[in-house]
C-alpha cells in the first residue's frame, strides 16, 4: 500500500511520463505500444493504480487487512 499518492492531475501526468519513458528503455520492449509495454512487465497505469489503493484503504478502515501500527 503506498504511502504517498498525488491528487494533482500534472503531478500524476508527470509520474506516467516519466514511467512511459522507463518501459521505452527495456531493450525487449522496442516497438510496442504503451498498454503492451506495461502487460510485459507486469505494471498499470497510475490511473489503474487508483482504483486499488482505494480498495486497500477501505479494507483498512474496515479491519480486513493485518496491518500493524507503529506506536
Amino acid at each position: 500500500m503506498p504511502a504517498w499518492r498525488s491528487y494533482l492531475r500534472e503531478n500524476i501526468n508527470l509520474l506516467e511520463k516519466v514511467q512511459k519513458r522507463a518501459t521505452r528503455l527495456i531493450i525487449s520492449n522496442k516497438g510496442l505500444t504503451y498498454g503492451e509495454r506495461l502487460t510485459n512487465l507486469g505494471l498499470t497505469t497510475l490511473e489503474t493504480r487508483l482504483r486499488g489503493n482505494l480498495i486497500e484503504v477501505f479494507k483498512t478502515f474496515k479491519g480486513l487487512n493485518d496491518v500493524k501500527y507503529w506506536t
